[in-house]
């Protein structure tokens, strides 16, 4: 069986796409494309054939590269056609018009009328009719879908009312534990992912900055790229203003990796994304991440976060808007070094009997031998 695999807005080396579903499937079908914005032109990656297309530097050019992507993908004549991005839904009509025997799977990684409403870059006075177009689109064009894959569980409802075959493959972390692996601290406190506002970025900052006073050494490290510029003028004059440069240290973007040699190095791992729509809704992987490598997690006060960590204990729940909570909880559990170990060993068995990507792996071929 041939599976070509689409994305405009992410990498082909994605975390979701890449590590964890396409190595996934890889174990069962040798023959996987997957047509992706890339430097290069094609090349393999594991024995993956890669195809790229230029990598836009706009929403304007998101959108035009999918023509790119579905004339790519009609030549690739798969069976199976897998893709991830929002817009592609208006264009892969066409790749059914040129190989009617495909079956289309979307895989929808957020509630994207949220999305729309969050956005920073999409004016303010469309937000709404924005909202309203993406979920009525969605709504009809994906009833002709064989297949629905979301991330979380409230996605998966919502698609549930107008298409049958719907599942949710969490996106649990494909970290390896183990537990008899000993590596020296250096950070005390980590974030890992994309960096913005609405995921609690000043917060924790003010967080720091309060712990600072009783814990002058105390150091967070960001590893991940800023969302948008003003986050990031935001938070580097935050940090100036008050001193902060040797305790909050912004690492960037590093390759998916290293992401796992950061986590191990810390502490504790912060999750406190802000009450806002979207994040009712979708699970954040980092929380899985954090655990899979037994360090206790602080996270926020959300459905999607609460639950994953109140369900085996695995670290402690705030409100994300109040940084003298979040630094409360943080000096709490520098302070404890036998809680920091006893909710991160929570955590550990929590990955290891549930939370882990092996489970995740089997749901996703089974999807797959279904098609």
């Amino acid at each position: 069986m041939k599976i070509c695999i689409l994305t405009s807005g992410h990498c082909a080396l994605d975390d979701r796409i890449f590590y964890k579903e396409v190595l996934s499937l890889k174990k069962k079908y040798s023959d996987i494309t997957i047509i992706a914005p890339d430097k290069k032109s094609e090349y393999l990656e594991d024995e993956i054939k890669i195809i790229g297309v230029s990598e836009p530097n706009s929403i304007m050019e998101r959108l035009k590269i999918v023509d790119k992507i579905i004339d790519k993908a009609i030549e690739v004549n798969a069976d199976i056609y897998h893709f991830h991005d929002f817009e592609i839904i208006y264009k892969i009509g066409k790749v059914k018009k040129f190989v009617p025997q495909a079956k289309i799977v979307y895989d929808v990684h957020e509630h994207y009328p949220d999305m729309m409403r969050m956005s920073r870059k999409i004016p303010k006075v469309i937000k709404n009719f924005a909202a309203f177009f993406v979920d009525k689109s969605e709504q009809i064009i994906s009833k002709k879908f064989e297949y629905i894959i979301t991330a979380d569980d409230a996605v998966r409802e919502r698609f549930q009312k107008f298409n049958k075959n719907v599942d949710v493959i969490y996106n649990f972390s494909e970290f390896k534990i183990n537990i008899d692996e000993k590596i020296e601290k250096e950070y005390d406190a980590i974030y890992q992912g994309g960096i913005t506002l609405e995921r609690g970025l000043m917060q924790v900052i003010k967080a720091i900055e309060i712990i600072k006073h009783k814990k002058n050494d105390v150091k967070m490290i960001f590893v991940g790229p800023f969302g948008d510029e003003n986050a990031k003028n935001i938070a580097l004059q935050y940090i100036k203003d008050n001193n902060l440069q040797n305790n909050v240290l912004f690492l960037g973007k590093v390759p998916h990796i290293e992401v796992e040699r950061y986590i191990r190095k810390s502490k504790i791992g912060i999750v406190t994304l802000l009450p806002l729509p979207k994040y009712y809704k979708n699970i954040p992987i980092k929380q899985f991440e954090y655990m899979s490598c037994g360090i206790p997690v602080i996270g926020s006060d959300l459905p999607p976060i609460k639950k994953f960590i109140e369900s085996y204990n695995s670290g402690k729940i705030v409100d994300p808007t109040n940084p003298q909570e979040i630094a409360d909880a943080i000096y709490e559990l520098l302070e404890n070094e036998q809680l920091r170990k006893d909710l991160g060993s929570n955590g550990v068995r929590a990955v290891t009997e549930e939370y882990n990507w092996s489970n995740m792996e089997s749901k996703l071929l089974s999807i797959y031998d279904k098609l």
